[in-house]
């Protein structure tokens, strides 16, 4: 509990500090407009400092006006069309076992799909969850939504829903593994590192049934997991 406190914290964190970031913009009066850090403001002259290090002077008599704007972002915001999520992190839990002690669990996956507007996007994913006694391939669909499409942290959304194919291996005491229902719900973060890509944070709950069978025995296995994934975005 403490960890996923934690995680959701930064998480509201970084989003907080992304979207209140200010830069100084240099508006002059042949039309151009010069964005950095204002290093010296006086009756003579102006000078500021772009991104790239390089300093600029500028007569008073050449500036139009000087003005505080959220920080320019190298990001075109797609609002419709592919997109793309890849994600990897640990699944944390506590008893979820049949012997009912704590294991740990690691988790991939990818999705693909299509994206409607700001706030709806449709998707289909897999990938593979590796707990420590059964390993689960996904097959789901995943519906995700940006909650904002302002600012350089963008916050999102998700709900997946579908079925895990169990992969484990048939033990030699005559066990055998099948997989069932999956579902997953969060929030998360993105933040863009050019025009049409960037990483991701997000936390959320992920359930995963499962069942095996020895002779007449059958066995359900419920993975009740906190996910805690990082990753990229198309």
């Amino acid at each position: 509990m403490r960890i996923s406190l934690f995680v959701l914290f930064s998480l509201l964190y970084v989003n907080s500090f992304g979207q209140g970031k200010k830069e100084d913009v240099l508006y002059l009066k042949n039309g151009s407009a010069i964005r950095g850090n204002l290093l010296n403001n006086n009756d003579q002259q102006v000078s500021i400092q772009t991104q790239d290090g390089t300093i600029w002077v500028f007569s008073k008599a050449d500036i139009k006006e000087l003005k505080s704007e959220d920080r320019f972002r190298n990001f075109s915001y797609k609002t419709k069309g592919f997109a793309h999520f890849s994600e990897l992190g640990p699944l944390v839990a506590g008893k979820t076992t049949v012997e009912g002690v704590t294991t740990a669990a690691f988790s991939f996956q990818t999705i693909n799909g299509y994206k409607f507007s700001q706030a709806a996007m449709l998707g289909f994913g897999t990938g593979v969850d590796l707990y420590a006694t059964q390993t689960i391939v996904p097959l789901f669909a995943s519906f995700r939504g940006d909650l904002t499409n302002k600012g350089t942290v963008l916050p999102f959304y998700f709900i997946d829903a579908g079925y895990g194919a169990n992969i484990t291996q048939d033990s030699q005491n005559g066990e055998d593994f099948k997989g069932g229902l999956l579902y997953a719900a969060g929030l998360g973060v993105k933040i863009p590192f050019n025009r049409s890509a960037g990483f991701l944070l997000s936390i959320g709950y992920r359930y995963q049934a499962t069942k095996s069978t020895r002779g007449t025995d059958e066995i359900d296995t419920k993975y009740r997991r906190l996910a805690i994934r990082a990753g990229f975005f198309l």
